[in-house]
């Protein structure tokens, strides 16, 4: 009877697991920076006028992953921490990959320096703002770039990618630690 009550809860938690993390990783918001009830703790730009409290423009760090960042805002409500991002672009219906990637790496920076887990994070585009969760399957994502990154600085990885002017042309490693793109007459 016990073992049979003990099955069914774990039935049971494992299916609202699965409902959990098959909701999406963000959620489309009105465009807003702050948090009512929400205290500013830290400031990427430094300020002429400093507010008491705040930290402004110090690099984080995460050492087990060797990560760095600065945050361009970070809010604390009551034991949460949760970063936010300005972007001077505009999105649409998702937030970019690219984006959300950087925001989980600040998840990961914070909580090794401030020893708290991160739950949720904002990128705030010109028109819109995206609230962003911590899942697990991101932060997988990015340490798995991380690592193609790390092997490409090496010259053990090379991405299977086909070369196009339209993908290449701004790419910020054109030039640098991708030779894929040898065409320099753009």
């Amino acid at each position: 009877m016990i073992l049979n009550i003990i099955f069914l809860l774990i039935v049971v938690y494992l299916l609202i697991y699965s409902i959990i993390e098959k909701r999406p990783f963000y959620r489309k918001m009105r465009r807003s920076i702050g948090f009512r009830g929400g205290k500013l703790i830290y400031v990427d730009k430094p300020q002429q006028v400093r507010e008491k409290g705040v930290i402004y423009g110090k690099l984080l760090k995460s050492e087990k992953y060797g990560l760095t960042g600065k945050p361009d805002y970070i809010y604390q409500i009551g034991d949460e921490l949760i970063p936010i991002e300005l972007k001077s672009a505009e999105a649409e219906d998702s937030p970019y990959f690219k984006d959300v990637m950087q925001l989980v790496a600040y998840f990961i920076i914070l909580e090794e320096e401030y020893q708290r887990k991160v739950k949720r994070g904002r990128i705030v585009y010109k028109n819109t703002m995206f609230e962003v969760y911590n899942r697990k399957y991101l932060k997988k994502e990015l340490l798995r770039i991380l690592d193609q990154m790390r092997e490409m600085e090496k010259g053990n990885y090379i991405p299977s990618v086909t070369p196009s002017f339209t993908l290449c042309r701004f790419c910020p490693c054109r030039g640098t630690v991708c030779e894929i793109y040898k065409d320099n007459s753009i």
